[in-house]
């Protein structure tokens, strides 16, 4: 389970500074502002998702290690589409894009599968 928290720790510093560069260009783009604004607030959801399931991955993991009798509840599912919907209102009240929201949200899981490949790659 080391690797899941290496594994967020590096998306984290990854996002974040996306998130600043998208919050720059905004500020020296005007027109694409919307579409910025909308890529910066995706990843931040992204980001907290990430860590929910992160979360529930490490909870199921230690639940299975215990040999628990208790009921294992779920992956955090209902949170995840709050954290989406939550998103989705600020991006709306703020005038942001919800193209660039959506594109946003599959940041921490597109940087998962690239973070993997270069693994793979890395140790042959």
């Amino acid at each position: 389970m080391d690797d899941l928290a290496v594994l967020l720790r590096k998306l984290f510093t990854i996002a974040l500074l996306f998130i600043a560069v998208c919050l720059v260009a905004a500020l020296f783009l005007p027109s694409a502002r919307p579409a910025l604004a909308g890529l910066a607030l995706g990843t931040a959801a992204s980001l907290a998702i990430s860590w929910n399931l992160g979360y529930h991955t490490k909870r199921f993991a230690n639940h299975l290690v215990q040999k628990s009798e208790k009921k294992q509840k779920g992956f955090g599912y209902i949170t995840r589409v709050c954290i989406v919907i939550l998103a989705a209102m600020i991006a709306v009240k703020l005038h942001a894009s919800l193209v660039g929201l959506v594109a946003g949200l599959v940041f921490i899981q597109f940087g998962t599968i690239l973070y993997g490949i270069f693994s793979a790659f890395k140790n042959h």
